[in-house]
């Protein structure tokens, strides 16, 4: 009788126990899916977001005058010509090519697409921001000539 009562003792903590566990997988698993829904959700906010727009005069960086194009994508501003480049040898990891210019201010900006097709580079603004999310900041530098 001893053994049965004994037995029984440890099929209850058994199937309680793993009970507790299947129930710890299930709310994982359920959590885990809300957050790649919030994760959607945030991503498809941000590709419907207004992309942040902003005029500027370009000069030339040691006589070599910016591109002729209008339109910008910009994803690093810096004060300090070096950091602008740290900061285009960094993004090259990430694949992107990058070229730095120069506003009247004196603010070095890295781009990293430049084009006469403000349609393409909202795109590649959005486009960014949906999947580097460290570069979340991107935004648009506009010609003004």
């Amino acid at each position: 009788m001893r053994t049965l009562t004994g037995l029984f003792i440890l099929t209850v903590i058994f199937f309680s126990s793993s009970c507790a566990g299947t129930n710890k997988l299930l709310k994982r698993d359920k959590n885990s899916r809300n957050d790649i829904a919030a994760m959607k959700a945030e991503n498809k906010y941000l590709y419907e977001a207004p992309v942040r727009e902003v005029e500027e005069r370009l000069v030339s960086i040691n006589d070599k005058a910016p591109d002729h194009f209008n339109y910008f994508v910009i994803i690093g501003s810096f004060r300090n010509p070096d950091n602008a480049r740290k900061h285009q040898s960094q993004i090259r990891y990430d694949g992107f090519s990058s070229e730095i210019l120069r506003n009247e201010a004196g603010l070095y900006r890295v781009s990293v697409l430049s084009t006469d097709d403000i349609a393409e580079a909202r795109a590649e603004v959005r486009r960014i921001w949906a999947n580097y999310q460290k570069y979340s900041d991107t935004w648009l530098l506009i010609r003004k000539n």
